[in-house]
């Protein structure tokens, strides 16, 4: 089985899998380490910028409002596809580590649900955070009385829906191993149409309309906004400019968000509805390969996005990695005078050669804020 370039295999586990090995018999799956190299780089890359994110979240108590915990909930999605996802399909598709044949099916088929659950997951994650900001804009008096409950709830839904209708392939697993039967191509074919319909076309739909509403809504109080200052019915303040400022890069994010999700899945569940139809799988070898991989770069993009998109969280990135440095600077000062004294009399005196830990820094930088 040449698991490695067999997008059939990696996708639904059809009948490639199920077939005895042909030839001498001898197990021909070698490691690969070009492949295992990009795909462990990816995922690093999703695990360290979702991770700073949750740092972000957990440390500063002004970004856990209910408009940033579904931002949270879809940093753990990603945080789940890189830690997760991406090692279980490398060890199944790029190493001979596991040698049972079952064992192999098996593990392919699970690959594949969780690659489903985290597309379905992140769009509708996606869905919920424009369905927030349009009624922000559009129904500000319904949006005041959405609370964090009413948050948790939906994406609760959003949870448990995302992986009940990822794992309903296993429903039909008896029709494809230890025997492929032909039944199983069409529950396969039915459910590749679905994922396509459910997973893109629908959430699209709404993305679209409402960030076309959004985007009039906002553009046309900023253009109403300076009419009447002009005509001397209303004298916009700064306050108020900065509020449409923001409001334009935050629907700006969430449509770059939305566009790069559409980029990096659409390839894969197209080719992965092609897999089904009676097509010919030569001409899909390049196209499946890239379509592997840039399945997950949504997941490395979405945490950059609102880490340097969205106001809140780009202030407290700064703000840590501002007292960072100025830590840093402290102890450097320290270490080359050797005393950890400072010009601010209220706080007691070190003695000349103690050692100053970065706790005590951090401590003077936070009494002397002003002297740093």
């Amino acid at each position: 089985m040449d698991s490695k370039l067999d997008f059939s295999s990696c996708s639904n586990a059809t009948k490639n899998i199920t077939q005895p090995a042909q030839g001498n018999g001898h197990n021909q799956l070698q490691t690969n380490y070009t492949e295992i190299a990009k795909l462990i780089s990816i995922a690093a890359a999703i695990v360290i910028v979702n991770s700073l994110v949750f740092y972000l979240y957990l440390k500063k108590k002004t970004l856990r409002t209910s408009s940033n915990y579904p931002l949270f909930s879809l940093a753990v999605c990603d945080f789940f596809a890189g830690f997760a996802i991406i090692p279980l399909f490398t060890i199944w598709s790029f190493t001979p580590l596991i040698q049972s044949q079952g064992t192999r099916f098996y593990l392919g088929f699970l690959v594949t649900v969780l690659h489903n659950f985290s597309a379905f997951a992140t769009v509708y994650h996606i869905v919920v955070l424009t369905g927030e900001r349009y009624l922000a804009i559009k129904f500000p008096l319904k949006h005041r009385v959405l609370d964090q409950k009413s948050v948790e709830v939906v994406l609760s839904v959003v949870w448990i829906s995302s992986l009940l209708v990822s794992f309903v392939p296993f429903t039909w697993i008896n029709q494809i191993y230890p025997v492929w039967q032909p039944v199983s191509l069409k529950f396969t074919l039915g459910f590749a149409i679905f994922c396509l319909v459910f997973a893109l076309v629908l959430p699209y739909i709404f993305l679209i309309y409402a960030f076309i509403d959004m985007f009039k809504g906002v553009y046309g109080g900023t253009r109403s906004g300076r009419r009447q200052k002009s005509s001397g019915f209303l004298r916009r303040t700064q306050s108020t400019r900065r509020q449409f400022a923001g409001e334009r890069k935050c629907l700006a994010m969430f449509a770059i968000m939305a566009s790069t999700f559409l980029i990096c899945w659409l390839p894969w569940f197209v080719i992965f509805l092609l897999h089904q139809l009676p097509y010919d799988q030569s001409k899909m070898k390049v196209p499946s390969e890239v379509a592997l991989l840039i399945r997950y770069m949504t997941s490395v993009v979405n945490p950059l996005l609102y880490a340097f998109l969205k106001r809140d969280f780009y202030q407290a990135l700064k703000f840590v990695f501002n007292r960072r440095r100025q830590v840093s600077i402290s102890l450097t000062y320290y270490s080359r005078r050797g005393t950890a004294q400072t010009d601010c009399n209220h706080l007691p005196a070190v003695s000349r050669g103690q050692q100053t830990s970065p706790e005590a820094a951090l401590h003077v930088i936070e009494e002397c804020e002003s002297e740093f």
